[in-house]
């Protein structure tokens, strides 16, 4: 029997970052982590600035995020940041993403903006479906 395999795409504005198949993904969100593994079902996770551990077999790799947004359809996640770093050493990734997450960008700052907004929006349907199950409920 072959092992399922995710396939995890990190893209920021200017590059694909990662393209890679992965036994699963931790990503930090709003809430705490979150594992994703193949055939999950299909998701949306607004992720927060930070470090998203790669699992690979049993190799562990990492990507330091900016934030962003994660889409899974159980098959292929992608990961869309505005900023990411990628390697093998935890320490070296943190580092980097430090660095770059210290220069000042007007970018950056917008994208911040639109993450906001995001979860923003996320945390809005979540609620309306909240709603929307108790008055089916009640009826």
């Amino acid at each position: 029997m072959s092992k399922s395999v995710l396939t995890l795409v990190v893209r920021t504005p200017g590059q694909v970052v990662l393209r890679m198949g992965v036994s699963s993904i931790r990503v930090p969100t709003e809430t705490g982590q979150v594992g994703v593994r193949p055939r999950v079902e299909p998701l949306v996770l607004a992720v927060e600035p930070g470090l998203v551990l790669v699992r690979r077999d049993e190799a562990y790799h990492f990507v330091g995020t900016a934030g962003g947004l994660l889409r899974c359809d159980g098959s292929t996640a992608s990961l869309l940041t505005p900023l990411a770093v990628c390697g093998d050493d935890q320490d070296t990734v943190v580092g980097a993403l430090d660095e770059a997450l210290a220069q000042p960008s007007v970018e950056m700052e917008a994208r911040a903006a639109l993450n906001r907004l995001q979860r923003s929006i996320l945390r809005e349907l979540r609620e309306g479906q909240h709603e929307q199950m108790k008055r089916v409920e009640g009826a």
